[in-house]
């Protein structure tokens, strides 16, 4: 049992950036290949319309000092779209799925055969891959290959949007040829397996969701709670504090983009966050 390779961290956030004149565009590639090479932990990838580039974060304020690095790096008009939130997804049920590559009988071409078996897990666990596939010595490259096609499948998600998150999966059977199976066709042949597999785990949608804390006056205690209700949200705990209620609550990024102004609505600017929100886990999000 073992993590899947590419089981990074999942960045929630994202802005798309381009450079406003299309001569610039080499500019602003540089300024982002500058700001990862300056910080390991800067992630960034093309966007779906050519000259775009979409910069990822986990939180609004990392998010709005990602882009200014690069605006100032780049030292040319850049353009950004709207902030925009990647889902995640999880296996609802155990589900299983063959993939064939090429024909056993065939003389020529590439064969793999991969079967799959995918199993949800609580949520937080992550993601992790077995093998029950055994044999000759060189069982072994095709295995890890296996391993590198399911991590892409979950790295791509669903249609592209979205990582496939909290899933063990287990590399239940297969045939290959000794002399026409590769580590990469085991490799395409598991991610089309992967892809099957999801088609008929009844995957579940989930939103990051963040931990904040309201400083509010007593009287407003309630229908702050309430609210976050609402919003898909919930309370986690509550103190006393110098200057009234410390509320400690979850609340869907979706709805906490906007949460700021909106509470100061409903108390009358007699309550705010306090402290810097964190991202706190991946689930459902029901709204009332």
């Amino acid at each position: 049992m073992s993590p899947l390779p590419t089981d990074a961290p999942i960045l929630p956030l994202s802005q798309t950036v381009s450079a406003q004149r299309s001569g610039d565009a080499p500019a602003l590639v540089a300024a982002l290949e500058r700001c990862r090479a300056e910080d390991g932990a800067f992630a960034y990838s093309a966007g779906q319309e050519i000259g775009t580039f979409r910069i990822e974060a986990r939180t609004l304020n990392e998010l709005a000092q990602r882009l200014a690095g690069v605006t100032a790096a780049a030292a040319v008009a850049l353009g950004t779209g709207p902030i925009a939130i990647q889902p995640c997804w999880t296996p609802g049920r155990l589900a299983e799925a063959e993939h064939r590559l090429g024909s056993a009988d065939s003389g020529t071409g590439d064969f793999a055969v991969v079967r799959l078996r995918i199993v949800p897990r609580r949520s937080g666990e992550g993601n992790i891959f077995e093998t029950e596939f055994a044999g000759p010595p060189e069982i072994d490259a095709l295995n890890a290959a296996v391993a590198r096609g399911v991590a892409r499948a979950s790295a791509e998600g669903v249609e592209g949007e979205g990582r496939i998150i909290d899933t063990r999966v287990v590399f239940i059977d297969g045939a290959f040829h000794p002399k026409r199976s590769t580590p990469s066709g085991f490799e395409e042949a598991a991610v089309s397996a992967m892809r099957a597999a999801c088609r008929t785990a009844g995957l579940r949608r989930l939103e990051p969701l963040m931990e904040i804390e309201i400083m509010a006056e007593r009287d407003h205690v309630l229908p702050v709670v309430n609210d976050l209700a609402t919003r898909g949200g919930s309370e986690l705990r509550r103190r006393l504090a110098q200057k009234g209620v410390a509320i400690a609550a979850e609340l869907p990024l979706r709805a906490f983009l906007t949460y700021e102004g909106d509470l100061a609505a409903l108390t009358q600017a007699r309550a705010k966050i306090i402290g810097e929100p964190q991202l706190a886990r991946w689930a459902e999000v029901r709204r009332r």
